[in-house]
């Protein structure tokens, strides 16, 4: 195996799929015999896995292309198809919702069961996540469709990416920069007292820049080092998985989340440098429905909050009339309802909007800026 011939890394696609699946049982809050389990508690950290799985992959097929401004431009409007069409697809459908909510105010008189339309999601916080800058205003941070605020902190990131790539060419000096950077991160985390890696700390923004930039480590690691890691890859997969599952199932303190970190960092070497006809693991994570699932992982994480508050007020409107014993059966026979609407769902915005204007905006760049070929 070459590490540095070009490759499509199956494994990590699915697990990043797995990770998008995880984050949606964190949010399913209407009680029942699964989620409420330590182990989905902790599905927020899956955000976490994202940014390295980001880093990696960006580090992966673009750390050696961007070498003037005009670069920077090309790449940072790729990554804006990457993102942005699915976002302000759900933004709009979000602004729908809350003109629907007023009007059952002001018309009918009816009472919203959170907020009034308008008192969180305003036009302030619309313009906020039209620009990807609610993450940065404790206001908007959770307005509309929350989980874009990862989407917000993520593009912002590929820029400081893009610059450091210029300043820094090569792989020697990107590296320095990338570990002088992670330090930064680590030290700032440690002044300010944050509480582990998770977003609701504020500092969303320096979480995404640790993970992403220990992303483009764990690249790098994988490119000097993998060779070294493939006749036992099997085995530091499966040892890592098993720590994870014990980490998510018995941790309950958020102080203890940076340990998460330098797992996810030797499980995406180890996948990277899993041969491509490996043992069960590599198998397993190459079948064809977790690349499925790892392929519309984005559309999964960006229309699942709709998904479950539809399905979660039409749980309680159901449990209102029906025998309270079934009330824990009906519980999770709606979240694995929500679960296959999601990726119902997510299969339908992936094939009519994220994927179509992703090429649409590839197309528009290698007219307008002569690109290279290649995935975005």
């Amino acid at each position: 195996m070459n590490p540095n011939s070009k490759r499509f890394f199956g494994e990590l696609e699915s697990l990043r799929g797995i990770a998008a699946l995880l984050v949606v049982f964190f949010h399913i809050e209407w009680a029942n015999p699964l989620t409420l389990h330590r182990f989905f508690r902790n599905g927020y950290l899956m955000v976490d896995l994202f940014f390295v799985l980001s880093g990696f992959v960006i580090c992966y097929n673009y750390g050696q292309k961007i070498s003037c401004i005009r670069d920077i431009v090309r790449f940072m409007f790729l990554r804006l198809g990457r993102l942005y069409p699915l976002h302000l697809f759900f933004l709009l459908i979000f602004v729908g919702i809350e003109f629907a909510k007023y009007f059952g105010e002001s018309r009918f008189g009816l009472m919203p069961s959170q907020t009034h339309a308008f008192a969180l999601n305003n036009l302030p916080a619309f313009m906020a996540n039209l620009l990807l800058i609610q993450p940065f205003i404790v206001s908007t941070n959770s307005s509309f469709n929350s989980p874009s605020w990862s989407i917000g902190v993520e593009f912002y990131t590929y820029l400081i990416f893009a610059f450091i790539v210029l300043i820094f060419p090569g792989k020697r000096k990107f590296t320095i920069a990338s570990f002088i950077v992670v330090s930064l991160a680590i030290v700032l985390y440690s002044f300010w007292g944050a509480e582990g890696l998770s977003p609701r700390t504020g500092l969303g923004f320096l979480s995404c820049i640790l993970c992403f930039f220990s992303g483009t480590l764990a690249y790098h690691a994988y490119s000097r080092y993998g060779r070294y890691f493939a006749p036992c890859c099997e085995l530091i997969v499966g040892c890592i998985t098993i720590g994870l599952i014990i980490f998510l199932s018995l941790n309950e303190n958020s102080e203890f989340n940076f340990l998460v970190l330098p797992l996810f960092f030797l499980l995406i070497i180890a996948l990277a440098a899993s041969p491509p006809k490996g043992g069960l693991i590599s198998k397993f994570l190459n079948s064809g429905p977790l690349r499925w699932m790892g392929a519309i992982s984005y559309s999964i994480y960006m229309t699942h909050l709709l998904i479950l508050m539809v399905v979660g007020r039409s749980l309680a409107f159901t449990q209102k009339h029906c025998n309270p014993e079934f009330a824990n059966w009906l519980s999770l026979i709606f979240v694995l309802l929500a679960i296959a609407i999601v990726l119902a769902v997510s299969q339908l915005t992936y094939q009519w909007i994220e994927k179509p204007w992703q090429n649409k905006f590839r197309e528009f760049g290698a007219r307008r800026f002569k690109f290279w070929a290649g995935r975005s």
